[in-house]
């Protein structure tokens, strides 16, 4: 499972593992909140990878994918701008405690 996996890093990831290992079941995990990820969907299924919308901050929608052999997390609010100005919390929940579920 690839978190992340409709951004520009998760995606490649994903489409590399399945043009690599074409028998793999490959599943990109993704929020779609960062706008223009919703474009990556169509080349995620046209080469085979499984996409399920869901989001690292809850820990349920990680484990509705069930027991995965490899995650790698891609997942992040990359705007250095996505908390200023605001509560960092977003950015926060969704860089560290999003990378923390994903380890549990």
């Amino acid at each position: 499972m690839v978190t992340g996996g409709a951004g520009f890093v998760g995606s490649s990831i994903s489409l590399f593992l399945k043009r690599n290992r074409p028998n793999a079941r490959v599943i990109a995990l993704d929020n779609l909140k960062r706008r223009g990820s919703e474009l990556s969907l169509a080349r995620l299924h046209d080469a085979g990878v499984e996409f399920v919308h869901g989001d690292v901050r809850e820990f349920s929608d990680i484990e509705q994918v069930g027991p995965v052999d490899w995650l790698i997390e891609c997942s992040a609010e990359p705007s250095v701008q996505a908390g200023y100005g605001q509560s960092p919390a977003y950015v926060t929940n969704t860089n560290l405690n999003g990378a923390i579920n994903c380890l549990e």
